[in-house]
């Protein structure tokens, strides 16, 4: 693939996810106990990228601090802030006059299995202004669909369709690789990818090439996929796996009597007392105290949470710090702060 630059679009304020995106962006969010931006950038930098550009907005001071210029990722990390929301194709074009060569844009809250070596090299070979990744779902209503013609070149675009009859199954998975050229169709301001810079490319006339991929898909924008995202991965089911980490943190304590059943993640300094009962998928981050005859089910606790004797956590997300009462009963809830 040679030396190959990506763009992140991870400017988002995470809306759907909230109340946990409130004091935490998106990318950042703890998957497995990493922040999600990790996963992205470590397969970026396996596939060979060597040069990524973060277009930030909401919240970026955590996502710079954290990564610095990129030294513990593989890749060379630089940062782009916006002083106001852009959109996809807004924030591409302000790094116009870094992207001198083909490069990659893909959104950071999305797990894909797409082969991106694959995905350039087909890009190369036809010289298109842009190639777009495609993947079939049975129900595009809640994507951008796109409608290819016989040799797979994008003749139409239309954004969250109407069923049950639809042109295509074939969603836009907000990956793409571009040429520069491309951007000159960008306006200055605010402007989508979607709804504004590929249909506009079209009808100046210019092909839009697909490479059309299978695999997982999981677009972590709401807490059901963010869960979704976590029993996939303890599963084995989702790609990014051999970069999670270990199943047992340093310095944890598990009482004899514990019951452990399925995949299950314990962060360092957790501690598991008497009589409890963990049912995985399960993820707990680092320095959790599990106290006796607590059951915990299918859920993810971040760092520092506490729960009391007795209760009951099933298909919830506990934030950190949380500290909850005895006998408490969490049953599909999102908590980030104590009452």
């Amino acid at each position: 693939m040679g030396y190959l630059t990506a763009v992140i679009l991870a400017g988002g304020a995470g809306t759907r996810l909230r109340p946990l995106t409130e004091k935490l962006p998106k990318p950042m969010l703890p998957v497995l106990n990493r922040p999600f931006l990790e996963y992205t950038l470590l397969a970026l930098a396996d596939a060979g990228v060597e040069r990524a550009f973060l277009a930030l907005g909401y919240q970026p001071d955590s996502i710079i601090e954290h990564f610095g210029i990129g030294e513990n990722m593989g890749l060379h990390l630089e940062y782009y802030v916006e002083e106001e929301p852009l959109g996809t194709s807004g924030a591409v074009r302000s790094l116009l006059p870094e992207l001198d060569e083909t490069f990659l844009v893909l959104n950071g809250d999305v797990t894909t299995e797409i082969d991106y070596k694959t995905l350039v090299d087909r890009h190369t070979e036809n010289r298109e202004y842009g190639t777009l990744a495609v993947h079939e779902v049975e129900d595009p209503s809640a994507y951008g669909l796109v409608v290819t013609d016989g040799e797979g070149f994008v003749s139409q675009f239309i954004e969250k369709p109407q069923g049950p009859n639809f042109r295509s199954n074939l969603i836009n998975s907000g990956v793409y690789v571009l040429e520069p050229e491309i951007l000159r169709f960008v306006p200055e301001g605010f402007s989508m990818f979607e709804t504004d810079l590929f249909p506009k490319v079209l009808m100046s006339g210019i092909q839009l090439n697909t490479h059309r991929w299978s695999g997982y898909f999981n677009d972590m924008g709401t807490v059901k996929n963010y869960l979704s995202l976590h029993r996939d991965l303890l599963n084995g089911h989702a790609p990014y796996t051999a970069y999670a980490s270990p199943q047992k943190g340093i310095n944890t304590h598990i009482d004899p009597s514990a019951i452990l059943e399925g995949p299950i993640i314990l962060g360092d300094e957790t501690r598991i007392e008497a009589n409890v009962k963990l049912v995985g998928p399960l993820s707990l981050g680092a320095r959790c105290i599990i106290r006796e005859n607590t059951v915990l089910e299918t859920s993810v606790l971040w760092d520092d949470v506490d729960v009391g004797s007795g209760s009951i956590v099933r298909d919830s997300v506990i934030g950190s710090g949380m500290t909850l009462k005895a006998d408490a009963s969490i049953l599909g809830e999102t908590s980030v702060k104590n009452s």
